[in-house]
């Protein structure tokens, strides 16, 4: 019983990914596979709804504004151009980790640096979510509507 509580356990925090035990792949049941793609998917939503209210409430939309449009001090997010990443989930994240310094502006006419995590001090898992929110606004995200506004 263990055993299949752990395999099950594994399962769940692998979700999308096979299941190995004994050096081969376990096949799980079709209704574990699809609960666990809606567990995601709603992991993913809640993510994109935390980044939204830390994008609101934080420092982001001194330069971004607050429909992510950009300013002066900042960079559109809602278009299709990234001028500090690769536009990737993964690549938005770094930006906001470690921030922009002035001999990085991929833009010359930015006046302002961006703060590591945008000098708001946060956690590992806020730097996930917003990250999520930004990315979800130019990402069709999988989740009803397509996007958090859709």
């Amino acid at each position: 019983m263990f055993r299949r509580m752990s395999l099950a356990l594994v399962g769940l925090l692998l979700a999308g990914t096979p299941v190995w035990a004994q050096g081969r792949a376990v096949e799980l049941p079709e209704e574990v596979q699809s609960w666990m793609a809606r567990d995601q998917a709603q992991r993913f939503a809640v993510m994109i709804s935390q980044g939204e209210t830390l994008f609101a409430e934080g420092s982001c939309v001194r330069c971004h504004r607050d429909d992510a449009t950009g300013s002066a001090r900042g960079p559109d997010l809602t278009d299709a151009e990234w001028v500090q990443s690769d536009g990737s989930l993964e690549g938005i994240r770094r930006t906001i980790f470690w921030g922009v310094k002035r001999e990085e502006f991929a833009d010359a006419n930015r006046r302002f640096e961006m703060n590591p995590g945008g000098g708001m001090g946060l956690e590992f898992d806020q730097y996930a979510a917003l990250a999520s929110y930004v990315w979800s606004l130019t990402n069709e995200t999988g989740l009803p509507g397509g996007r958090p506004d859709g």
